[in-house]
């Protein structure tokens, strides 16, 4: 097969924005005659399959939608904000969760203000524990947060059976194409962090059997 010419990253976002926008109009329309179909059927069992094509094309919306998101341009809506109440939203993204890995949170922040997008980094937060619980040994997590050099550094450990080597996690999409999952859900964190003026990175601790996440912002003194 002929090799594609190369695209940039601008214009394949640019695309599968406006591709799943105009997937999500014609799921709309779709809603839209089953609604008219549900006021027309009168059997009971026929019903309920409108329910579910209804139930079902929504889903698919509501899917395409975040697709879309993940291709969307940092756009921060930067506030000021103790550092403390950052790693509270953080442990927040926990409690809100379906499933939930035990999380050990040891914390040290003092008065600590950093100038970030807390809505974006709440996503960001989520999206790493998903990760944690979706690929861990099932022990608990350990999530600390301390102030540094002059930065807020947030650490989350996750015990490993084996060794991972992370050096090219958050900066190159499309690693996994499995159903539901594209490989962009880390880079969606690395954008978020770092449109908040943030730094994010991963090692492998190998004496404790621990991947580590780093993330950290400089401390606001004005």
């Amino acid at each position: 097969m002929t090799a594609f010419p190369d695209v940039s990253w601008t214009r394949i976002a640019g695309f599968v924005r406006q591709h799943t926008h105009d997937l999500r109009n014609e799921l709309n329309g779709l809603d839209l005659e089953a609604a008219l179909l549900a006021d027309i059927v009168t059997d009971p069992e026929a019903l309920e399959g409108v329910a579910r094509m209804r139930a079902e094309i929504r889903k698919i919306a509501a899917n395409l939608r975040v697709l879309s998101a993940k291709f969307a341009d940092s756009r921060p809506n930067l506030l000021r904000l103790p550092a403390q109440e950052l790693f509270l939203i953080w442990q927040d993204q926990l409690r809100e969760m379906p499933a939930k890995s035990a999380v050990e949170w040891t914390g040290s922040l003092g008065t600590e203000q950093v100038n970030v997008d807390p809505m974006a980094l709440a996503a960001a937060f989520r999206e790493m524990l998903a990760n944690a619980q979706a690929f861990g040994t099932g022990a608990p997590l350990r999530a600390t947060a301390r102030a540094s050099d002059g930065r807020v550094v947030f650490e989350l450990r996750e015990p490993k059976v084996d060794s991972v080597d992370p050096a090219r996690w958050g900066r190159n999409p499309f690693v996994s194409t499995h159903r539901g999952r594209y490989g962009l859900g880390l880079c969606g964190v690395v954008s978020a962090i770092e449109a908040s003026g943030g730094e994010i990175g991963w090692s492998f601790d190998a004496d404790g059997a621990e991947l580590v996440t780093t993330v950290s912002f400089p401390i606001d003194e004005t």
